[in-house]
């Protein structure tokens, strides 16, 4: 081959592999369009995917745990978006009884006045866990699992009861002192159950010594007040029935056409003899 020719056919090749390199780099850097690109979801996307809250504190749906699944959201996806535009979305999001509640809870104040950190504190308050801790202690005590109850699931709200037991704040004096209230079941017992507890919830570390002088207490009180309605006295007031004089001697013996029989003294009289 003349070498003219091999050296134009080499040059050639030469062009052909750096056209092929450059190709390379090009798609390396600017993908084809074809290829499947993976797109963050959208803002009003991940909106929507918020369930509306409805407030129900007998089943443990309160704000808190509703805002613990969808607080992240609010953090990170809703990031770049300012106070207002989330506490339109929180708001539109509560159902209708709870956005009323709310609305005229903080008048006069208008909702798009306030921050969403001052939002969401409100709605905590006002749509959280009001219940006492004896209340969330004597359930947890009350715990049963019906036939049809997933067991799964059982546990579950097991571990959350006990959570809501507060079990390493619980004293040896508390405990005693809820095993006792939880004791006086009998109707004879409601008032004063009631009035102990009403003790119990003010202060918490009450002692069974000082449960029982409470007891005391109401007792003599209940006293006090039955015997101010009746208009008595603190002694024991004796109801004399009078008997006639002499009621004790038998009476004079009668003959059988009624006329009164003559009897002899037993003894003559010391001062006529008779």
């Amino acid at each position: 081959m003349d070498p003219s020719k091999l050296e134009l056919l080499l040059e050639q090749q030469m062009k052909l592999i750096q056209m092929l390199a450059d190709a390379k780099l090009t798609s390396n850097s600017h993908p084809s369009s074809s290829n499947p690109t993976t797109t963050a979801p959208s803002v009003d996307g991940i909106a929507n995917s918020i369930s509306e809250f409805h407030y129900d504190p007998e089943s443990n749906v309160t704000f808190d745990m509703w805002f613990r699944r969808y607080g992240d959201l609010f953090k990170f996806d809703f990031a770049n978006q300012d106070d207002a535009w989330k506490v339109r979305l929180l708001l539109r999001k509560l159902g209708p009884s709870e956005l009323d509640k709310y609305c005229n809870l903080i008048l006069p104040s208008n909702p798009r006045d306030r921050s969403f950190s001052d939002t969401v504190r409100s709605l905590s308050q006002q749509f959280g866990d009001n219940s006492s801790l004896f209340n969330a202690r004597y359930r947890c005590l009350k715990l049963t699992m019906n036939e049809d109850d997933d067991f799964l699931t059982h546990v579950g709200i097991v571990n959350r009861e006990c959570e809501r037991f507060r079990l390493k704040s619980l004293t040896e004096d508390q405990f005693k002192a809820l095993i006792l209230i939880c004791s006086l079941q009998s109707q004879k017992f409601s008032d004063i159950g009631t009035r102990l507890l009403s003790r119990l919830v003010q202060d918490p570390k009450l002692t069974l010594y000082d449960i029982a002088n409470e007891y005391q207490r109401l007792i003599n009180l209940q006293r006090d007040t039955t015997m101010v309605q009746r208009g008595g006295s603190n002694r024991t007031e004796v109801h004399v029935v009078q008997q006639p004089l002499n009621s004790h001697k038998s009476a004079p013996a009668t003959s059988s056409s009624g006329r009164q029989t003559k009897t002899n003294p037993p003894a003559p009289c010391w001062h006529c003899g008779a």
